[in-house]
């Protein structure tokens, strides 16, 4: 059970991998010649610097593959842009924060000026130099380096107190480009979800759906409350482990944001529990063979808050469930043996099993998204409910603990 279990979520989750696809946001090419072409760009999620760029003109044209130094740029529309670089030998495309005469590059730790005779010089505390118009011209630490930068019209002055911020030395190098008469584009630090949040925003993309698996373990807990002399209930001392499966639905409350969303799930999965009970009575022993079967159709619906922003989202949630039994058994087989070792065969069916179990529920997870659209997560869950047996008199619940384990990449 427990490796039919273990290949089903395997199987869910490098099916989802496998079958990703990449995720396209609106976007452009800069060419060498400084020519725009508009269309869409592959989506980048985090990092600075990047080996290629792939593009399309629309949803279902040919995707292109650009390598630096074959266009001098590539960005996202609101969002990031790349600019062709080279450190020795080696070409890649690297983050651009402003755009100008000079520009600002970042990697995501350290922040470069490139242009007008500046190579990558780090801005840093560290010394270097550059050439101005044939002429070496050297500096010590990077508020050296930016005073020392052409300003012929003397309108451009270093702030006093300059941190190495990305935001801020933004900026100043607009600042500085403008003071030049140069065409200035401060550029975003991070992507924004693009066509996918414009669509987002019309309603579309706003829901999720899936599949899951996993697995559960349930404990049926009861005690008679009434007087029933010769009425027999099988103690449960244990959980009852089966895998599941189902199918999951998610859709924010928010149209911007995720942090609130309702989740919808239905859930598949059959049981088959077996109980051993033997009792000694005065000079009798009773010995008693229990199972108690049902399929079971479960529909939990929650409140999920979900935490952080970025790839990785940990939630955790709280509602309700539902569920039907369906072909619910229960049977008893058994012996009764005297002190004369005389042994007498009975069956009890005085039992009958609850075609619906209802209660609430509550979870913590995590979340890890490769696209807006595309996402694995996996959840440990605890659920009480009513209790399983048809049965005046008695006082019971179920408790059920779950790992599940869904993948969305639709």
């Amino acid at each position: 059970m427990k490796r039919y279990l273990l290949t089903v979520v395997v199987t869910i989750i490098f099916t989802g991998i496998a079958t990703a696809q990449t995720e396209y946001m609106n976007g452009y090419v800069i060419k060498n010649d400084g020519s725009f072409i508009y269309g869409q760009v592959a989506s980048i999620s985090k990092g600075y610097s990047v080996d290629e760029c792939l593009f399309r003109w629309f949803d279902i044209s040919t995707e292109y593959t650009f390598k630096p130094g074959e266009i001098r740029a590539f960005g996202f529309a609101y969002g990031m842009r790349y600019k062709t670089v080279m450190s020795g030998k080696r070409a890649f495309f690297l983050s651009c924060l402003t755009d100008g005469e000079v520009d600002l590059l970042y990697d995501g730790k350290k922040m470069y000026l490139d242009g007008m005779g500046l190579l990558l010089a780090p801005l840093d505390n560290g010394s270097g130099s550059f050439n101005l118009n044939g002429k070496t011209v050297n500096y010590s630490g990077y508020r050296d380096l930016l005073e020392k930068l052409p300003d012929p019209g003397d309108d451009f002055t270093v702030p006093a107190d300059l941190p190495l911020s990305p935001e801020k030395m933004a900026e100043v190098i607009a600042v500085y480009n403008r003071s030049r008469g140069s065409d200035v584009t401060v550029l975003a630090m991070k992507n924004p979800g693009g066509m996918y949040e414009e669509m987002r925003n019309l309603g579309l993309f706003v829901s999720n759906y899936g599949f899951l698996a996993g697995m559960n373990a349930s404990r049926y807990d009861a005690e008679i409350q009434e007087n029933m002399n010769s009425f027999f209930l099988p103690e449960m001392s244990f959980f009852e482990v089966i895998p599941m499966a189902g199918v999951f639905y998610n859709r924010p409350l928010g149209r911007k944001s995720d942090l609130l969303s309702l989740n919808i799930e239905l859930m598949a999965f059959k049981t088959n529990v077996y109980m051993y009970s033997e009792t000694v009575k005065y000079s009798t022993t009773t010995r008693s063979d229990i199972n108690l079967s049902y399929t079971g159709i479960k529909i939990p619906v929650s409140l999920r808050l979900t935490f952080l922003e970025g790839s990785f989202k940990p939630f955790i949630n709280a509602g309700v469930f539902a569920m039907a039994s369906l072909g619910g058994k229960y049977t008893r087989e058994g012996e009764v043996e005297n002190s004369s070792h005389v042994v007498r065969p009975f069956t009890d069916n005085s039992l009958a099993v609850n075609r619906t179990v209802n209660g609430v529920l509550g979870g913590i997870g995590l979340k890890k998204e490769f696209t807006p659209k595309q996402s694995l997560s996996l959840e440990f869950r605890a659920e009480y409910g009513t209790g399983i047996y048809d049965k005046d008199g008695l006082k019971q619940n179920t408790l059920s603990f779950n790992v599940i384990a869904a993948i969305d990449f639709f």
